[in-house]
């Protein structure tokens, strides 16, 4: 008989009040990602745990889906209180092994990024010192107990064999587990009960040039379809049901917010940044960017369509206009 997953709720506190480790029974005890770091969530983790008879130092297997503080931040903690093996994409390495250095390439990328998109000077300020100032993930010196795994390789997680699917969109380094006999998936931040946020960030397989985040997710939307998933153990929320119904519904949504962000270029909104306050005028930036990713995505798909077209004036900053 197949044990189900432990859900662990950790606290987060930001577009989801928490975020979901899995603590999974089987050959080897794992623990499927970590948690946001603080000292309560910690306290938590433990408690939990011990709660469903289990110590940290059961705990055999660690896999990490992507490289996010929210999903990564208390793996410190749990190495040092178990010898587990640590599983997780080998593109984010980095963010392991020299995290300031990984946070300041990505708060270089995002000056330049976002000085482009018709910020006014002030609030620009304070997205730089947002970028600066965030707080990432502590380096990790037992660098040896990492294992790298890749799309297409099979990870044993319970008493089963599960896929591993790179599906970017979220983030280029975005991984999914499925398990397709079952139609079972550990969806991590690709699915979930809301859609998930396309982060722009600069694309790994081209330097200094912005990822196609949106454009990404709805590829990876497109190769889920395929498997009609039954059962979604997400990285936030409850366990669903229905993968299928769940991204047709977010696909219909970001459909119907595209054509929003097109009558915001037809009546004279000419940058991401006027875009973005007509669009979500409730946002407070820094540190809510989740809209203004998503515009740059509309954006990008209606470039793709044919029906808008970006300029750079002499500043260097983005200007949008219909095509003619």
């Amino acid at each position: 008989m197949l044990v189900e997953p432990i859900r662990i709720e950790i606290s987060l506190g930001l577009m989801f009040q928490t975020v979901n480790c899995y603590l999974v029974p089987g050959d080897h005890l794992t623990l499927i990602d970590c948690g946001l770091y603080s000292e309560e969530n910690w306290e938590h983790l433990k408690e939990r745990i011990n709660a469903h008879g289990y110590q940290l130092s059961d705990i055999e297997q660690i896999i990490i889906t992507h490289e996010h503080r929210d999903h990564t931040g208390l793996l410190p903690e749990v190495m040092a209180q178990s010898k587990a093996i640590v599983r997780a994409p080998k593109a984010i390495e980095g963010w392991f092994a020299h995290p300031e250095k990984m946070k300041n390439k990505q708060a270089e990328f995002n000056a330049k990024l976002f000085s482009s998109l018709g910020f006014p000077p002030k609030i620009l300020e304070q997205v730089s010192w947002y970028f600066k100032n965030e707080i990432m993930g502590r380096q990790i010196e037992e660098m040896d107990r990492f294992h790298f795994y890749e799309e297409g390789d099979v990870l044993r997680i319970g008493e089963e064999d599960w896929e591993v699917l790179n599906t970017p969109g979220h983030c280029p380094n975005q991984f999914v587990f499925l398990q397709k006999e079952q139609k079972k998936i550990f969806g991590s931040d690709m699915l979930l009960p809301i859609t998930p946020m396309p982060i722009v960030v600069e694309d790994p397989k081209k330097p200094g040039i912005p990822t196609r985040s949106l454009y990404d997710l709805l590829q990876s939307f497109s190769r889920l379809l395929k498997f009609d998933i039954k059962t979604i153990y997400p990285g936030h929320g409850p366990v669903f049901v229905d993968a299928n119904a769940m991204i047709e519904k977010q696909l219909a949504r970001i459909e119907m917010r595209k054509e929003e962000c097109f009558e915001a270029i037809k009546i004279g909104c000419s940058t991401p940044f006027q875009i973005n306050r007509k669009m979500y005028p409730y946002q407070n930036m820094p540190p809510d960017f989740s809209g203004m990713f998503m515009i740059l995505g509309y954006i990008d798909l209606l470039i793709e369509e044919g029906r808008v077209q970006k300029e750079f004036n002499l500043e260097g900053n983005v200007t949008l206009h219909l095509r003619s």
